[in-house]
């Protein structure tokens, strides 16, 4: 009895300890191929008085994505190199119904920097809302017709774009999926 009670208990705790596999046949977070995970924090120093109302320390924990070069001047650590790779993958899922990856590549042979990460997202978000106007049928009704709730109207093109213009949209982090053998998989935080 004592055989079998001990038996058990083992086969539970090794069952217990292994992961579904994700719909897309990944390995999830935390597997033993996935070699790390780590954030890359996006915070710009203000001074503005408004800002500091809000944001007693002074540190606005996002950046837009519109107009970064606006903010970048004070971006936090801004030239340091936060991802020690030439390509990694974007993995763009908001406010997008399609989500997209897209490879990026950097300038510089060490890697991307933090500057360097947020004007390649602000390209691609650019280039992806300019795509969905283009291929829409529905298109984007103006700000200043827009009654009740101002958010954006859902369009139908290549991307499916709902919720937000974007000028709503900020990025206050990125997850870094490191797997074996692979690009490095950049999840986005963005704040609407």
């Amino acid at each position: 009895m004592k055989q079998f009670l001990t038996f058990t208990i083992l086969s539970i705790l090794i069952l217990g300890c292994s992961s579904p596999k994700s719909e897309t046949n990944e390995e999830p977070i935390g597997s033993i191929n996935e070699i790390a995970s780590s954030e890359i924090l996006f915070q710009v120093k203000t001074s503005d008085k408004e800002d500091l109302e809000i944001f007693e320390d002074g540190i606005i924990p996002w950046i837009s994505i519109n107009d970064p070069e606006n903010s970048l001047d004070n971006l936090l650590e801004k030239d340091k190199i936060v991802l020690n790779t030439k390509e990694a993958i974007l993995l763009i899922d908001y406010p997008l119904n399609k989500p997209v990856e897209i490879k990026i590549k950097s300038q510089k042979d060490v890697g991307f920097s933090r500057g360097e990460l947020i004007r390649l997202i602000s390209q691609e978000y650019h280039r992806i809302y300019q795509e969905e106007e283009e291929t829409a049928k529905v298109k984007t009704v103006p700000l200043e017709e827009r009654e009740g709730l101002i958010n954006r109207n859902e369009t139908d093109g290549k991307y499916g774009i709902w919720g937000h213009d974007i000028g709503d949209l900020d990025l206050s982090a990125i997850i870094v999926h490191f797997k074996n053998g692979s690009i490095p998989k950049l999840e986005l935080y963005i704040e609407s």
